[in-house]
């Protein structure tokens, strides 16, 4: 119904959104060149940021930048396992060996790994998304799994996505050894009001919509409300643009914006 009303050509804020039509704010470019830089070095690489800043949209539009012949990439969601579920999901995913005890997954995990790299010319990168999730024994054979060559030699990379608070935990005594071997840090922080407003204009735009339907106090409330965060925002603008439509208001106001937000 808000589509029609204000003329929307596609659905903004949409997951199914074309990389090419990503909005690459600065932290989003700054992220990219850290990507290059794993990229190059290999090794493991943590990102972090709180819920709905974009990591994994950013994981998603960097991976498919990368050549199939020249990298095999995997992606694992699931990190609430224990420790043999974890090596298995490691190893089908790399396509190893169907063996199931520990040290023949462990076997079977370095050598596909080495077998990609060194024979096939293809890195593995690695992604483990949530990995807030994981408990510390999964860390501890993370490290493992990655000592190669008597720990002189990263054949891989492995990118770690995960909330905030897992820099908090790698910062105790017990994760600190795996802590000094991550190569690269970077935290997505919540936009700002100049780059969520850039933000829902560059959404609104790409799909046939005028951005000045919304006041600068509409941008705002938005501001406000969702902290910059760009999930929430594009849900109130969703919200606030389906209720804008029902009352057949051509024009969204601040008072818009906070009634739909009780809505959500």
């Amino acid at each position: 119904m808000y589509r029609a009303f204000y003329g929307l050509s596609g659905i903004p804020f949409s997951k199914e959104i074309k990389p090419e039509n990503l909005f690459k704010h600065d932290d989003f470019k700054e992220l990219l060149s850290r990507f290059d830089y794993i990229k190059k070095y290999r090794g493991i690489m943590l990102v972090t940021g709180e819920p709905g800043v974009g990591k994994t949209t950013a994981l998603r539009f960097w991976l498919s930048t990368l050549k199939p012949e020249s990298f095999f990439k995997i992606y694992m969601p699931l990190s609430t396992v224990g420790v043999v579920d974890f090596y298995k999901q490691i190893n089908g995913k790399l396509n190893g060996e169907p063996v199931s005890s520990k040290v023949k997954l462990f076997k079977s995990i370095q050598q596909r790994i080495m077998e990609l790299s060194s024979n096939q010319n293809r890195i593995p990168v690695i992604v483990i998304d949530e990995c807030h999730f994981l408990k510390n024994e999964n860390f501890f054979e993370l490290q493992i799994i990655l000592n190669f060559q008597m720990d002189s030699f990263d054949p891989a990379i492995f990118i770690l996505s995960a909330q905030s608070h897992l820099n908090d935990r790698f910062q105790r005594t017990i994760l600190k050894s795996f802590n000094q071997r991550i190569n690269i840090k970077y935290h997505i922080n919540p936009l700002s009001f100049s780059g969520l407003k850039s933000f829902i204009t560059h959404s609104l735009q790409i799909n046939g919509a005028n951005p000045d339907i919304l006041s600068d106090a509409a941008y705002k409330a938005v501001f406000n409300i969702s902290n910059g965060v760009l999930r929430a925002a594009g849900k109130l603008v969703i919200k606030t643009l389906s209720f804008g439509a029902a009352n057949k208001k051509p024009n969204i106001t601040e008072e818009d914006v906070l009634a739909a937000s009780k809505e959500l």
